[in-house]
């Protein structure tokens, strides 16, 4: 065929003529330059960035007639032969179909003679990768002290997979993905050479398609100058290249940032009907709301993953009708239905429903707005910075000998005359507004060990253990005098536990602490205490959310053996 396509008519012939790789060029002629070129190199990185071409000029570099040199001439015999794929000495190999050990054998006795015409005798080996095990172990003498005339330049896009023998042997240069922009400025100098023009809007969207290949983005551009027509519009070029509309992909966030259903529903019949891939789609939208994401937290001027100008400005009007919490929540719900669409005989419906579910997301509010809103509604509370609703009813001061009742067990209260509490307030605790009556001696210590939970869980739960009782008003709790025992009925924590009282009840109420020695029971009574114990836990909470949620009986009560 007369026809060459793009990607090969416009293939680089010099280091300066590279794209993107400077890093590497300038490293491989300075190197020639000063006649440090090393005998093996190992050229890495994604498909069509050049590894290849790059390997060829160096290839051109080292067997030009006016070389060694960095900048080959292009005109010499040696320099067309190697462009065009026919030079004697320069062997090209792809290791994917001679992986085998014999291949590398045959390779090692040809490598020993001198070359025929050139300078030296070039080997490139690419997808070096897929050489098999004992093809790797054949190589590693030939690579480590080849012949003075050889050059092994190894190309592979899996440096992973390439025994570290291998590459301790060689010099390493990894090559990089091109930036969107320099992809599209590339793109549009190629088409300014070809005589065509195509909107920038177009030349970004290859240029973001190719995913930093230089090659797959001459393909596709390719195809679309394959159409013939000079007046392509941006929508046009869409559907040339069979990628989602992405229109329809801003219409969608659109609808599910509004919550209508419907309008999604019916986004994603036009992509089906119109032979969109429902996972290319998914794809699509999920970058959609990471830029929506990028676009709310990045500050203006910061380039946005390729997109252009007029892309962006669209991406933050659209950001602004959302919070930066929900767009990450959405995201977060897109990316958890990944494996769901992998698995899907009908992507589709997943589709839907992932839409659905996302129409449902409820816009989450930022901390700021949090704390705006809490100190409006603290603006509005009444006096002292509460609102009036959240106030506990006032309680009438207790006279000396009488109470108040308290709110939920009327009972006489001690006769002692309250006084205000001396310990201030824990963090994290509200003390009680005034002076109250405390309650019987089982509540009491239930309402203590409770609030005092919070702050000293350890204490509150070996009380815990204890039997409370009311002497003279107040509240004495007895634990089974062993070490543990000791350690707890301590002046420090009786003082703790008065000071949580008298948060708790206001006023000054006293509690004491006893480690007491328990009578052994007499004959029988051992029994009868024990079934006296468990009697009560068939009513117990737990017992009873048990048979609840197991759907289960109790059957009998059987003590502690």
């Amino acid at each position: 065929m007369s026809y060459l396509v793009l990607a090969r008519k416009h293939r680089p012939g010099t280091f300066s003529e590279v794209v993107g790789q400077e890093h590497i060029t300038q490293t491989l002629a300075g190197a020639i330059a000063a006649g440090r070129v090393a005998h093996a190199f190992c050229f890495t990185g994604p498909r069509g960035v050049g590894k290849t071409s790059v390997a060829r000029i160096l290839a051109k570099a080292l067997n030009c007639e006016q070389g060694p040199t960095g900048q080959p001439c292009g005109q010499c015999s040696h320099c067309r032969e190697i462009e065009e794929g026919r030079a004697v000495d320069v062997q090209e190999i792809d290791a994917a179909s001679n992986s085998r050990v014999e291949d590398v054998r045959e390779l090692r006795e040809a490598i020993r003679y001198r070359p025929q015409a050139a300078r030296f005798r070039v080997t490139i080996l690419d997808e070096v990768h897929m050489l098999s095990k004992a093809a790797f172990n054949a190589l590693l003498k030939t690579l480590e002290e080849p012949p003075e005339h050889a050059v092994f330049i190894l190309a592979t896009t899996d440096v992973h997979k390439v025994p570290l023998t291998i590459l301790s042997r060689c010099q390493r240069y990894d090559f990089r993905r091109l930036p969107p922009k320099t992809l599209a400025a590339h793109l549009g100098a190629v088409m300014a050479g070809e005589g065509w023009a195509l909107s920038p809007e177009s030349l970004a969207l290859m240029a973001r398609e190719a995913d930093g290949s230089i090659r797959d983005s001459l393909s596709l551009l390719d195809q679309v100058l394959s159409a013939g027509r000079q007046d392509l519009s941006h929508q046009e070029v869409v559907e040339l290249l069979g990628l989602v509309d992405r229109e329809l992909v801003a219409a969608s966030a659109q609808a599910v940032l509004a919550g209508d259903a419907g309008r999604v529903l019916d986004l994603v019949a036009q992509v089906y009907a119109a032979g969109g891939e429902m996972q290319a789609f998914y794809g699509a939208l999920q970058e959609h709301f990471r830029n929506l994401a990028a676009a709310k937290a990045a500050p203006a001027g910061v380039d946005l993953f390729g997109l252009t100008d007029e892309e962006i400005a669209d991406l933050r009007a659209q950001a602004g009708t959302a919070s930066a919490e929900t767009l990450h929540e959405i995201f977060d719900v897109l990316a958890r239905a990944e494996e769901l669409f992998r698995r899907a005989s009908q992507p589709r419906l997943v589709m839907e429903m992932t839409l659905l579910k996302l129409c449902q997301v409820r816009p989450v509010l930022s901390l700021e707005e949090v704390i705006e809103r809490l100190g409006q509604a603290a603006g509005q509370a009444g006096p002292g910075g509460e609102a009036p609703a959240s106030q506990p009813a006032p309680v009438a001061p207790a006279t000396p000998g009488t109470a108040p009742a308290p709110p939920a067990t009327p009972r006489p209260a001690p006769t002692a005359p309250p006084a205000p509490a001396a310990a201030a307030p824990a963090p994290g605790r509200t003390a009680a507004p005034g002076p109250r009556a405390m309650p019987p001696a089982a509540e009491a210590l239930r309402q203590l060990l409770d609030y005092a939970s919070r702050g000293e869980p350890l204490l509150a739960a070996t009380l815990g253990r204890g039997q409370a009782g009311l002497q003279e008003g107040a509240l004495v709790i007895e634990l089974q005098a062993n070490g543990l025992a000791a350690s707890v009925c301590t002046p420090e924590n009786q003082a703790k536990l008065c000071a949580l009282a008298a948060e708790l009840w206001g006023g000054a109420p006293a509690v004491v602490l006893r480690a007491v020695a328990q009578e052994p029971p007499a004959a029988g009574e051992d029994r009868q205490a024990e079934l006296k114990a468990v009697s009560g836990l068939a009513e117990h909470p737990a017992v009873l959310e048990a048979v609840e949620v197991f759907e289960a009986q109790v059957v009998a009560l059987n003590p502690a053996k």
